[in-house]
């Protein structure tokens, strides 16, 4: 049985250095009756909220511009608006999808009030206080609340929240990407936390992360997605796979450019996935299955199903 919520982190430590359908077929939501199951040619659009906190001893400058950027790198992402799918191999070329999500800065605040979708503070809290491998309670995490210094969270039957931290590691030398809550977890924490130099395509920027990728893999698991190699070292399929069909079985994950074809479990791998940890350069799709189980977190009984109803009003 899968765990209802656990972190998830996209990127690989490394060393700090200085400094379904097609486009034509999906159509604009309907003002008919919510239908218990989201029909495949519906554009859910999703409102973000973007806590940026800056962390004072380490300062790092986000402007609006680089936000925006990442808005936009998200929903090429997720509409294969993405000029660089077309380098899918060619025996994975057809399970490419339109996944019909989209993101918005918020215009409206919860009290109804007018934003951009941008929220800012600043402090000595990073994106360390937000995840631990321990089973910890919520109240120990200060990221996610003003009080302790973070930012709460918006409410998460309406909006995505992302928060925007420092995930340095200065006494190891090591940073490391951003991470995500799968459904269902405490709706104070839940949403996606990312480095400030991997999100968006603007400076400050770490390469190889500058596509803004990190944002589309974190969202990935945001919507229920797992990683394409499952469990490390396994080729069992359940408990160890990814939940997806049309996604190959492959027991390890990649990792920068890797050359096409890799293969593991007796089949090529498909590690120019979104949802493999190769370079920003080197992932340029989802499936056709992983957008279906994507889109089934909107279904009547889906963990998002609230989100959904909301955003239609």
């Amino acid at each position: 049985m899968e765990k209802a919520c656990f972190l998830l982190i996209l990127l690989t430590l490394f060393p700090i250095l200085n400094g379904c359908s097609d486009d034509e077929t999906l159509a604009d939501n309907s003002t008919e009756a919510i239908p218990d199951i989201v029909p495949d040619h519906e554009i859910i659009k999703i409102p973000v909220v973007v806590h940026v906190i800056t962390f004072t001893p380490n300062p790092i400058a986000i402007s609006d511009q680089k936000i925006q950027s990442q808005i936009t790198v998200l929903n090429q992402d997720f509409r294969k608006k993405n000029s660089d799918w077309t380098n899918t191999p060619d025996e994975f070329i057809d399970l490419v999808a339109d996944v019909g999500i989209e993101f918005y800065l918020a215009t409206k605040d919860p009290e109804g009030q007018p934003t951009n979708g941008i929220i800012r503070s600043s402090g000595e809290i990073n994106g360390w206080d937000g995840r631990s491998t321990k089973d910890e309670p919520i109240e120990n995490f200060p990221l996610y609340f003003t009080s302790q210094g973070g930012q709460d969270a918006w409410p998460n039957d309406k909006y995505l929240n992302i928060w925007i931290a420092d995930l340095s590691d200065i006494k190891g030398g090591l940073w490391m990407g951003g991470y995500a809550h799968l459904p269902g977890c405490d709706p104070r924490m839940d949403g996606v936390v990312i480095d400030p130099r991997v999100f968006g395509t603007l400076p400050p920027l770490k390469a190889p992360y500058t596509l803004g990728r990190t944002a589309t893999h974190e969202i990935g698991h945001w919507l229920n997605l797992h990683h394409v190699s499952g469990k490390e070292g396994s080729c069992n399929d359940g408990e160890d796979g990814d939940y997806v069909d049309d996604t190959p079985l492959q027991c390890k994950q990649y990792r920068g450019k890797p050359s096409y074809p890799q293969y593991s479990c007796g089949t090529s791998d498909m590690f120019m996935n979104f949802m493999d940890r190769v370079d920003d350069q080197a992932m340029y799709m989802f499936t056709k299955g992983q957008k279906q189980r994507m889109r089934n977190v909107f279904n009547k009984d889906g963990l998002r199903r609230n989100l959904y109803l909301n955003i239609r009003e």
